[in-house]
């Protein structure tokens, strides 16, 4: 069976439209403008407006390539670190996926991995590529990242399938949760775990319904998908 080859690229233009996509979804989560940029960058808090950064495009072009020329070296050799890490790793990630969804195929897509200057590691569903840290004080938790978007690929590709009712923009949020409960459930497995050497990071608000039903068995995996569908419409 053939798996995507993830490509590891580094692409300024990705971290622009990565900030601008969530610079303007801010208010409604207000948080994200802390951990996704002012955490990690406390010198932006000077555009700070309400619940958003209002700062002009030629300025914030010029602040990404400040903080891309300094850590040109950095980014350059975990690029390659990363890429490496992942190689090593990749074929026991593609079993375990295979596990859950009886061999699954993997819908088609770019499957590229952008570094990220950015405290968020977004996925772009449609086009199947999504972002990982330039730096993160863990490296082995860079193979955790990789993992969970690209379960989410397989994951939304055979949920819509399965329930087209909700393939629709005014279930985003709903299945948003669903798939991120049920990542969370799969990758903090003992199977997972053994693999990866690290727990996923899970969301707080998910966090009870999590503990609610970590011991359903994973490997079916559709009464997996309607336990936490039921759960998440109880939220």
């Amino acid at each position: 069976m053939n798996y995507p080859k993830i490509k590891f690229l580094i692409n300024k233009e990705k971290d622009l439209e990565v900030f601008n996509s969530f610079n303007n979804e801010t208010e409604y989560n207000p948080e994200t403008l802390n951990w996704a940029f002012l955490n990690k960058y406390p010198e932006l808090l000077k555009y700070k407006k309400n619940t958003c950064l209002e700062i002009n495009e030629i300025e914030l072009i010029n602040f990404i390539n400040s903080i891309y020329e300094k850590n040109k070296e950095t980014i350059n050799t975990n690029i390659l670190k990363y890429e490496k890490n992942w190689e090593l790793i990749e074929e026991a990630f593609y079993n375990l996926v295979n596990n859950i969804f009886n061999s699954c195929s993997w819908p088609n897509g770019k499957y590229i991995a952008y570094l990220t200057i950015w405290g968020m590691y977004p996925r772009f569903l449609d086009d199947k590529t999504f972002c990982i840290p330039y730096l993160h004080k863990n490296e082995k938790y860079v193979n955790v990242v990789i993992a969970h978007e690209m379960l989410h690929f397989v994951f939304y590709d055979y949920f819509y399938k399965k329930y087209p009712e909700y393939n629709n923009s005014e279930y985003n949020f709903f299945v948003w949760n669903i798939s991120e409960i049920f990542n969370s459930l799969i990758q903090n497995s003992n199977e997972w775990i053994k693999v990866f050497k690290e727990q996923s990071m899970t969301y707080l608000q998910h966090d009870i319904i999590i503990n609610k039903i970590r011991d359903l068995k994973i490997n079916n995996i559709d009464l997996l998908i309607e336990k936490i569908i039921s759960e998440v419409n109880n939220i």
